[in-house]
């Protein structure tokens, strides 16, 4: 038996021997963030000469953040560059917010999935339960998830306004042939996301804001993450975009100097995106969500599988994405599951995230699956080139 002062003695060198290891992993987490801040910095800086080279401009604003393995939650570290009201030089704070775009297709799945878990609907269901549509019988919501229904671009139909509510954007793409038999093919299809907003409204008798609230932004503490309806909530920023391809202006045809850099403060589909992007969110915020989509407990390990599965389909439509000699060098886009799309990066592997450009806004968020590590980034310059420079982050960190 052991003494009492024998077991003082091996309890306080226990003691002291945890907290040795938690100073020297604390020492350890402040070196990485340290280097990862370094990394960001840098690269975003280059990304913001880069990035609007083309356009004879410098990117009015870019911000970016990463978290790594280490402490309970991860490092977490974020960077901002550039002014929130281009093309004026307020300078951006960590907390300023951007319209993210078509991320926001990554809450709606997970929330189809939750309720797949739920039992309240199933994705095998046809759409034609919920959703007055020709040939709707023949799509199920999987299709719907993973772009394989064949349903058209709302974005191409003629007539839009910036007030046009989900049902009649519907309607609008009933004008539009369909794109091809459900389940034959893939094509990236905004009006898909509408649908899967409108059949959970009705599935569970709440708005799509109030679930996508209630089941993600305040669980899971997204403070600088919100809906957009028209109003602004926090500091939100203006987009940018060139003075081309708008209603008396010249096409946009880079390399061009000479165009005026103008404001984005109203635009046209932040609303009418709704379930398919009209989120506005931080960095951080995006960061945090996409590492807790794939990696987290939001959805059981058989969802989890389903998103970060490619389909078929999509797989093959994006085998030439982008051709040989073409840029994307750094990043491709080579399948989409049932939400997020499959990003491979030179060196560094395969992820799982979602990118987004919305007027005067682009964004991207990636989870790199042999790292661990979840980088993303936003800014809003329209014409900033969001997989490039989401490529160029993760490299950087991976070769910090």
């Amino acid at each position: 038996m052991l003494s009492r002062l024998t077991k003082i003695c091996l309890l306080t060198l226990a003691a002291l021997l945890a907290c040795a290891c938690s100073d020297r992993s604390t020492g350890a987490d402040r070196d990485t963030e340290v280097a990862v801040k370094a990394a960001l910095d840098r690269t975003v800086s280059a990304l913001r000469i880069a990035g609007g080279e083309m356009w004879g401009t410098t990117v009015p604003g870019l911000a970016a953040a990463a978290i790594m393995q280490g402490k309970p939650r991860g490092i977490q570290v974020a960077v901002v560059s550039g002014a929130v009201d281009p093309p004026g030089h307020r300078p951006m704070q960590e907390s300023s917010r951007f319209h993210i775009g078509s991320p926001t297709k990554t809450f709606t799945a997970a929330l189809i999935m939750q309720l797949d878990q739920e039992g309240k609907l199933s994705l095998d269901d046809p759409i034609s339960t919920w959703i007055n549509y020709e040939n709707a019988e023949n799509i199920t919501i999987k299709m719907l998830l993973g772009h394989t229904s064949g349903i058209p671009n709302f974005l191409s139909a003629e007539g839009r306004t910036p007030q046009d509510s989900p049902k009649a954007i519907v309607a609008l793409s009933k004008s539009l042939e369909p794109r091809f038999a459900p389940g034959s093919s893939w094509e990236y299809s905004n009006t898909n996301y509408i649908m899967l907003g409108l059949i959970a409204e009705q599935v569970t008798e709440m708005t799509w804001q109030e679930q996508i609230e209630i089941r993600f932004i305040q669980p899971l503490g997204l403070t600088d993450t919100y809906v957009w309806t028209g109003e602004l909530v926090g500091p939100t920023v203006n987009g940018s975009r060139m003075a081309c391809s708008g209603n008396g202006e010249p096409e946009c045809d880079p390399p061009e100097s000479n165009l005026e850099l103008l404001a984005v403060t109203d635009g046209f589909d932040w609303k009418a995106s709704w379930a398919a992007g009209a989120i506005v969110s931080t960095p951080a915020d995006l960061a945090r969500w996409m590492r807790s989509l794939v990696s987290g407990d939001i959805l059981d390990a058989e969802h989890r599988q389903l998103l970060t599965t490619p389909t078929r389909q999509s797989v093959q439509a994006l085998s030439g994405n982008p051709a040989p000699g073409e840029r994307h060098r750094s990043l491709r886009w080579t399948g989409y599951s049932l939400g997020l799309c499959r990003f491979e990066v030179h060196g560094e592997g395969v992820g799982w995230g979602h990118s987004g450009v919305i007027n005067g806004f682009v964004s991207n968020v990636v989870q790199m699956m042999d790292s661990g590590d979840t980088v993303s980034l936003t800014s809003n310059f329209e014409y900033f080139d969001k997989l490039e420079g989401l490529g160029h982050l993760v490299i950087a960190i991976g070769e910090r």
